[in-house]
């Protein structure tokens, strides 16, 4: 592959690992719905779980080829963990929850957002390991704010 190939690949993949994530796109349209974020947020948590599974599977591995995968799951459990922290807030945080008119709904609002700030912190532990009992946490969070949020 000659250098101008390569530049061209590089570039290519600069602006594709820039785009935005596209979870829903803050206009009121109807056509996105909880349940797809819900199956969404899982099969990104299952893609981080099975990332983690290939790193250590990967590490200590001298070839190329295994440099280049484990560079490239690493990549994917990052990418994962960041749509996941997209849809928490852009979605459910942004467009979906609102402040109750009166303090007696201000509980379960509270407690749905706090449930939401702990689904963001452990996406930014799933980025920071390769632990899967922090897949496994931030399954049960999802889990648990699925109940609160109704469905």
């Amino acid at each position: 592959m000659n250098v101008r190939n390569l530049s061209a690949l590089v570039v290519i993949y600069i602006f594709a690992a820039a785009s935005p994530l596209l979870a829903h796109c803050e206009v009121p349209c109807g056509i996105y719905t909880d349940d797809a974020r819900f199956v969404a947020l899982e099969e990104d948590l299952k893609t981080i779980e099975k990332a983690m599974g290939q790193i250590h599977e990967l590490v200590g591995k001298t070839d190329v080829q295994s440099a280049n995968q484990l560079a490239r799951w690493v990549a994917t459990k990052e990418d994962h963990a960041k749509k996941i922290q997209y849809v928490v807030t852009q979605y459910f945080m942004t467009q979906r929850l609102q402040v109750p008119p009166d303090e007696e709904g201000m509980e379960i609002y509270t407690t749905k957002l706090v449930l939401l700030h702990k689904i963001l912190r452990g996406a930014m532990k799933c980025k920071q390991t390769v632990d899967t009992a922090q897949v496994a946490q931030v399954r049960e969070l999802l889990h648990e704010f699925e109940h609160a949020y109704g469905k």
